[in-house]
Formats: C-alpha cells, sequence, structure tokens
C-alpha cells in the first residue's frame, strides 16, 4: 500500500511511471478495499475462534461435571448396596429374616449364609 501511495504521489508531482506502476496506480482503491476487506476478514475470524474456544471449554466443564455426578452416583449406589449387605452381619437382621418377621422376608439358612458371607467380603470392617 505505501508503494502504491508513492507511486500515486508521484504522478500527481508529474513524474513519469512506467506501465506496471500505471496500472498499480489505478488498482490502488481495489487494493485498500481488498485490504480493509481482509482485516474485516480476519477480524470475523479472530471472534469466531474466541467463541470456539468458550464453547469447547463450557463444554468440557459440563462433560466434567456429568463425570462427577455419575461417579457420585456410582458411589451412593455402592455405600447403600454396603450399608444393607452389613446389617445381614447383625444378629437381630438374620433372627428377622430367618424367620420372616418385623418386615423381612423369609430367607432360608442356606441364602442367609451366602449372604453373610458377601457381606463380609466386600464390605471392610472400620
Amino acid at each position: 500500500q505505501l508503494k502504491l501511495e508513492d507511486y500515486k504521489d508521484r504522478l500527481k508531482k508529474g513524474e513519469a511511471l512506467n506501465q506496471d506502476q500505471l496500472e498499480a496506480v489505478e488498482k490502488y482503491d481495489e487494493v485498500v478495499h481488498n485490504l480493509e476487506f481482509a482485516k474485516e476478514l480476519q477480524k470475523t475470524f479472530s471472534g469466531l475462534s474466541q467463541d470456539l474456544l468458550k464453547a469447547q471449554k463450557k463444554a468440557q466443564r459440563r462433560e466434567s461435571l456429568l463425570k462427577l455426578e455419575a461417579e457420585k452416583k456410582k458411589l451412593r449406589t455402592i455405600l447403600q448396596v454396603q450399608y444393607v449387605l452389613q446389617n445381614f452381619t447383625q444378629e437381630h437382621v438374620q433372627k428377622d429374616f430367618k424367620g420372616g418377621v418385623n418386615g423381612a422376608i423369609y430367607l432360608p439358612s442356606k441364602e442367609l449364609d451366602y449372604l453373610i458371607r458377601f457381606a463380609k467380603l466386600t464390605c471392610p470392617e472400620r
């Protein structure tokens, strides 16, 4: 652009320019317009790039939160199952299931023994 402005000034001063230089001066307005368009295009791409980065970060945060919630849900389920299994190791709970009383269903001794063993294997002692 500076070179074109120099050619334009030299032409105004009456200097003789060669054919290439005259053609370049004729296209001065077109070149300036294209430069302005390129600057606007660069600004648009820069803005789009920033928007894309923000959207990616937001999606990553959302994905992290979803993973965290899924892990919490798994942990809650594990702790609930452990709590239920630990209750099978208590003598009064065993009596209720052996007799089918106090809201407990009847469980044969063999099945209750399986549950008690499983509870001891899966539930660490405090």
